[in-house]
């Protein structure tokens, strides 16, 4: 999937306005999930995405850091520079969540939520590698 297409699919999914929404969600999401990721399935995971988007993934200063999915939310919400993005940080996550699956297939995708809780609070993301 090519960059364009990647940020058209989230703004798809989001049903966001604007393709700035869109790239705002997608940088968001990224970095925090780089941060709640091991460093190397961040690595693993950012070269199978579009160049343009695979940095967010890798540039967090440390990695593996355990947090809530709440947590993950507030912390996508405070990177958001697009209001649509900070009003609705879990639809956001959603988004791209489903966007990666997209890019690189169920199977590789399991390998990232595989690093998440098995419980309620990241049931949206981890639903999309059923």
């Amino acid at each position: 999937m090519d960059h364009d297409t990647f940020i058209d699919t989230v703004q798809q999914h989001a049903d966001f306005p604007s393709r700035e929404e869109a790239t705002d969600a997608t940088r968001a999401v990224l970095m925090t999930l780089g941060e709640r990721i091991t460093e190397n399935e961040a690595e693993d995971l950012a070269a199978q995405l579009p160049a343009e988007v695979d940095d967010h993934l890798t540039e967090a200063d440390s990695h593996a850091n355990q947090f809530s999915f709440e947590e993950f939310a507030e912390q996508v919400a405070e990177r958001a520079d697009v209001e649509a993005v900070a009003d609705d940080p879990r639809t956001a996550s959603q988004a791209v969540s489903d966007t990666v699956r997209e890019a690189i297939g169920t199977g590789e995708f399991q390998d990232v939520v595989s690093q998440l809780p098995e419980n309620e609070e990241y049931g949206g993301l981890l639903s999309t590698a059923e």
